[in-house]
């Protein structure tokens, strides 16, 4: 975790420590950079690398959270994804888990859901996956590839599009190089 974020709460960070990045949103200033990075790696490529989820602050991340979790159990799941918020149980019952709020890592501006966007008659935005869409890479191939060398890992198996800013105050040799070339 960057030393900057010490002494923050969590979806509650100063303007001072966000950056916008493209197409829309927000994220720590060290993240930005490297997304900046990784989307003009995948222009390259021909990848409009998009997100659907950047930084989340608590006001969101409890939306997101009463939105598909309720504080009483899914009769119609035998199953049940369970949560403590407040110092109660709240049960899955819309769409995929959700972080309890103010525990979410895009609460620090660190985490971003890429996508990628197509082009054509019927253009919008697609998760990444396996199978390459109008490159030489799918999305997934291409995130494996580039972005661990931008500072970048993978919180959870079940969501390869849910990435992390890993690299702390310690800037990637990819990245020092492309401030450079920007420079120059």
């Amino acid at each position: 975790m960057p030393k900057d974020l010490a002494n923050q709460s969590n979806g509650k960070l100063p303007g001072s420590l966000l950056r916008r990045i493209a197409p829309s949103g927000q994220m720590h200033h060290l993240a930005a950079t490297s997304w900046t990075v990784l989307r003009e790696l995948a222009a390259k490529e021909g990848l409009d690398l998009v997100h659907v989820g950047d930084y989340r602050p608590y006001e969101q991340q409890l939306s997101l959270f009463k939105s598909r979790m309720k504080p009483f159990p899914n009769a119609k799941k035998t199953t049940q994804t369970v949560r403590t918020f407040n110092g109660e149980k709240w049960y899955l019952h819309n769409g995929a888990a959700v972080a309890t709020p103010g525990t979410s890592n895009h609460g620090w501006g660190l985490a971003i859901d890429a996508a990628v966007k197509t082009k054509g008659k019927r253009g919008g935005v697609v998760s990444i996956t396996t199978k390459p869409r109008i490159a030489k890479r799918s999305g997934l191939q291409f995130l494996l590839a580039e972005a661990p060398s931008l500072g970048w890992s993978w919180e959870l198996q079940s969501e390869p599009w849910h990435i992390r800013y890993v690299a702390g105050d310690k800037t990637p040799e990819r990245i020092k190089a492309w401030l450079a070339s920007k420079v120059a």
